[in-house]
C-alpha cells in the first residue's frame, strides 16, 4: 500500500465528521480574514503565539504554501447544549487539535517530512498563553499550532470551493483543521 493511501486510511480512522483531500492552491489566503483578526473580537490578537501578529505576514504564509502540493481539510462537528458555555463550545476544537497533531506525526512517519497541521480555532494548550504573560516565546512549540484563519485562510470560502458547506447553528459547532503534505 502506498504512503498516501496509508495516510488517507489513517485520517479516516479518526473520530472526524469529514475529510476532503485538496490541492494546496485551493486555500484562499485573504487580507479580509487577517483584518477580522486585527479587530480582536476573540481577544487573541497579540495575546496568543499561534495567532496574529505572531504567526507572520500573509505573504510569508502564501510563500510557504509553495513547498506543499496536497492537503486534507478535516472537520469535526459537535452538538452544543449551551452556546454560552466556553468549555462546551471549544471541547471539540481541543479534540481536533489532538487529532491534527496525531495525523501530522503519522504523516511524518510515512515520509512526509514537511507535514504540518492547522487546528480549528485559537490554540488553547495553555490556560493563559505565554504571549499574554509577556513571555518571549511559546512554551509548547512541539504541540502548539495555528488555525487556518490565523494565517489568513478564508476557511468558509475554501470549503465552499471544494464542495463543503459550513453552516452556523446555535446547537452545533463545526471545526476545520488542515494537514499539508
Amino acid at each position: 500500500m502506498d504512503r498516501l493511501r496509508k495516510l488517507k486510511d489513517y485520517i479516516n480512522s479518526q473520530d472526524i465528521y469529514l475529510v476532503k483531500e485538496i490541492l494546496v492552491e485551493v486555500l484562499l489566503v485573504s487580507k479580509k480574514v487577517r483584518d477580522i483578526c486585527m479587530k480582536n473580537k476573540c481577544g487573541q490578537y497579540h495575546n496568543n503565539f499561534m495567532c496574529p501578529p505572531y504567526v507572520g505576514a500573509l505573504e510569508d504564509f502564501a510563500d510557504s504554501l509553495k513547498m506543499y502540493t496536497k492537503g486534507f481539510l478535516i472537520l469535526v462537528k459537535d452538538k452544543i447544549d449551551d452556546p454560552l458555555d466556553y468549555n462546551s463550545f471549544y471541547k471539540s476544537a481541543d479534540v481536533l487539535h489532538e487529532i491534527m497533531l496525531d495525523i501530522e506525526q503519522y504523516g511524518k512517519e510515512l515520509g512526509y517530512d514537511k507535514a504540518f497541521a492547522f487546528i480549528g480555532g485559537h490554540c488553547r494548550l495553555c490556560e493563559i498563553c505565554a504571549a499574554k504573560l509577556g513571555k518571549e516565546s511559546c512554551v509548547d512549540t512541539k504541540r502548539a499550532r495555528p488555525s487556518l484563519e490565523a494565517v489568513g485562510v478564508d476557511v468558509i470560502e475554501t470549503c465552499s470551493k471544494v464542495g463543503i458547506n459550513i453552516e452556523f447553528k446555535k446547537d452545533e459547532v463545526t471545526w476545520v483543521g488542515c494537514l499539508l503534505i
